[in-house]
């Protein structure tokens, strides 16, 4: 015999809620967004976002780590040509599911509106993406901190970075939906691609419009607006089409637009100042004693190594008149009657802080003691001889480093009568020699 139970007691039997804690509202669209951020291809996308940007920085960490610049800047460079296109792959192919399983005649008999439905759809992938950005910039920093001599990441950069990934997320999901070709995930890769890194080929203003364009973040700093800028530029555009392809009031995509366009104006206008000179990189850092030797903020840790690498230059060149007295990484102002000398880029010798192969950085410094600068039609072969003799020297070398010659081979005649003189003897014919740098005339330089 079946019982039926009456709608009573099926109330009778439900648990009745506690007194004093009333039941949770209903939310559908914030239990469909949890859903999509723990399901299907986003958190993938994170995880290929992460993975993408740390095997780019591993690749290259000789090259940016020690330097918030070159940290960034090879960051900047991996996640708008490299993460960017994937990102809107992948949006893409989540925006033509409904495509691919045939339920877009199901969505439409729902009662949620179509633009929640599409941002439910497109928005945690975005933010997945923007999450494995973040981590890898994360490592990245934490990487460099140890090594770094001077200044501060740019959060600018990892704002504007941000929002860009998720411009393209949604800008991918609306092609998706717009689409039904299975080639256009791949396709959109390759086309964005295109277009975010062509423009950097070009010299006009318009190229800092592309998000993905090149900065040289080493001594550099973006203006204070930068980041909102680039995040309304970018974001402006992707929510004018998400409006135009889901919002019931299409004309509310003016909006955004003008926004866009507005900031677009002031990039183009602005151009390269969007990046100003920072005081705090530049300003000169000198160690004492004489001759002075003088590095700019960011390198202002390094002067014991490089005065290590440089007393062997700088005692061969005590008490000759007309040397040097001061050394300097950048074009500064000398004092009154000051010679100075510039010295080799630093940065092309420093790997994680550290500076590599100082011997050959101390022989770039001694070619630019010595180096006259005149065309080669006018250097005789015994000056020529003599000027390679007296780097050489200077540098405590037989041979230029990364030539061919051994270490073990003979010395040239020329270095060899420099050796040979004496001590006060040397000082002054260096002397004369010295004083003949600007000189292109053969007659008037002293060889050996």
């Amino acid at each position: 015999m079946t019982t039926t139970r009456t709608p009573a007691a099926e109330r009778q039997d439900s648990p009745a809620p506690r007194p004093g804690r009333p039941s949770p509202p209903y939310r559908p669209t914030l239990l469909a967004l949890r859903t999509e951020l723990r399901r299907g291809i986003a958190p993938w996308t994170g995880l290929c976002t992460a993975v993408t940007l740390a095997a780019t920085m591993a690749a290259k960490a000789g090259s940016w780590q020690g330097n918030w610049g070159e940290t960034q800047g090879l960051l900047h460079s991996g996640a708008t040509l490299l993460v960017g296109p994937l990102v809107a792959a992948a949006s893409c192919w989540q925006g033509a599911r409904e495509h691919r399983r045939s339920t877009t005649e199901l969505w439409l008999s729902t009662p949620r509106a179509r633009s929640a439905r599409a941002v439910v759809a497109a928005l945690p992938l975005a933010l997945w993406a923007v999450a494995g950005y973040l981590v890898a910039l994360a490592a990245s920093l934490v990487a460099t901190w140890p090594y770094a001599g001077g200044g501060s990441p740019f959060p600018s950069f990892a704002v504007a970075d941000s929002a860009f990934l998720v411009a393209v997320g949604l800008a991918g999901f609306v092609v998706g939906q717009r689409c039904r070709w299975r080639l256009a995930a791949p396709v959109l890769a390759v086309l964005l691609y295109l277009v975010l890194g062509v423009p950097s080929y070009f010299d006009s203003s318009a190229r800092f419009l592309d998000p993905a364009v090149q900065y040289t973040l080493d001594g550099s700093l973006p203006v204070w607006w930068f980041a909102p800028v680039m995040a309304a530029w970018t974001c402006g555009l992707a929510l004018a089409a998400l409006i135009v392809h889901a919002a019931r009031r299409r004309f509310l995509a003016v909006v955004p637009l003008a926004v866009a366009a507005a900031v677009a104006t002031a990039i183009v206008h602005t151009g390269p100042g969007l990046l100003r000179e920072d005081p705090a990189a530049r300003r000169v850092v000198c160690a004492d004693g004489a001759p002075r030797l003088c590095l700019t903020g960011d390198n202002g840790a390094l002067l014991p190594q490089v005065s290590r690498a440089l007393s062997g230059l700088l005692g061969r060149l005590d008490g000759v008149p007309g040397a040097p007295v001061r050394y300097a990484d950048q074009e500064a102002r000398p004092g009154s009657g000051a010679v100075w000398m510039p010295t080799p880029n630093l940065g092309w010798y420093l790997l994680r802080g550290r500076l590599q192969h100082p011997e050959d950085y101390v022989w770039q410094v001694a070619h630019g003691v010595v180096n006259r600068e005149c065309p080669d039609s006018l250097r005789s072969d015994r000056v020529g001889a003599t000027d390679d003799a007296v780097t050489n020297w200077l540098a405590g070398t037989s041979h230029a480093p990364g030539t061919e010659q051994a270490s073990g081979a003979e010395r040239t005649p020329q270095l060899r009568r420099l050796e040979a003189m004496p001590a006060p003897e040397r000082r002054a014919w260096l002397g004369r020699f010295l004083a003949t740098r600007t000189s292109c005339s053969p007659a008037e330089v002293p060889v050996l």
